[in-house]
């Protein structure tokens, strides 16, 4: 799939409500806070790597987790933070990183990308009733474009699904998941669900 037309954007960004929604409030169970999720934006860029160009121009310098997603939806996600509230968050869990990260925080981060994976894709796997895999979570440090670039292919860097959270006080952190499908496997996910795109909300 080169193009998305307005309806599949349109579901994609309900899947991705339906599956961030799930996979942040067992990241929110984990932590033991309140989680707020803002509205998924599609993110569709013409070039390979556009994702992370626009990560890029940001400016900022994050940390991100990847999973690679395999089965009826290829692709990755990734949970992305600024390195202060990816601090607050190693720090939520037991380990705070202080001046200098040391292994127990990045792997309390790649644990919350776990988490934050087995829930999405098993959201996924409910709403389709097909199987999807999980692999080995992945850790880059930088800025938003090595990050991404470090994680994903950028052939397949060209579609992404944004999801922005705030985790609550005592030290509110923001992050964000993205789930960046292979385009090629786009139609095959549109045409599992329960409702079409192309239907117009008739099952």
């Amino acid at each position: 799939m080169t193009t998305l037309g307005p309806r599949e954007v349109d579901t994609l960004q309900e899947v991705t409500t339906i599956g961030a929604g799930q996979a942040l409030t067992a990241l929110s169970r984990l932590v033991g806070r309140p989680v707020q999720l803002d509205v998924p934006e599609a993110w569709v860029g013409a070039s390979p790597g556009a994702i992370a160009d626009f990560l890029g121009a940001l400016g900022q310098e994050i940390f991100a987790v990847a999973v690679q997603l395999d089965g009826l939806l290829g692709g990755n996600l990734l949970l992305a933070l600024p390195h202060r509230d990816a601090a607050r968050l190693a720090a939520a869990l037991g380990h705070p990183p202080g001046d200098a990260w040391n292994a127990l925080a990045e792997s309390a981060l790649l644990e919350c990308g776990n988490v934050v994976g087995s829930a999405f894709v098993s959201a996924i796997a409910r709403m389709t009733g097909a199987r999807l895999l999980l692999g080995v979570p992945r850790l880059a440090r930088g800025g938003g474009k090595e990050c991404v670039d470090a994680l994903v292919d950028r052939e397949l860097g060209r579609v992404a699904l944004a999801a922005r959270f705030t985790l609550s006080a005592p030290e509110p952190l923001e992050g964000l998941v993205l789930v960046m499908p292979e385009p090629a496997r786009i139609p095959r996910l549109l045409a599992a669900l329960p409702v079409h795109p192309w239907t117009n909300g008739s099952s």
